[in-house]
């Protein structure tokens, strides 16, 4: 995933998400991952 983040202009950190079931606000319905950064992130996400 680093090539990935790199290709997106993503240079000093990133986090992958996963949502994983209805609670989770899964709308999408098979396995896929969500690649954050580009800012800085908070240490809380909810």
């Amino acid at each position: 995933m680093g090539d990935i983040a790199k290709a997106a202009g993503i240079e000093n950190g990133y986090r992958v998400i996963s949502n994983c079931g209805s609670d989770a606000k899964q709308s999408v319905m098979h396995l896929h991952f969500h690649i954050l950064g580009g800012q800085e992130l908070p240490e809380k996400m909810a």
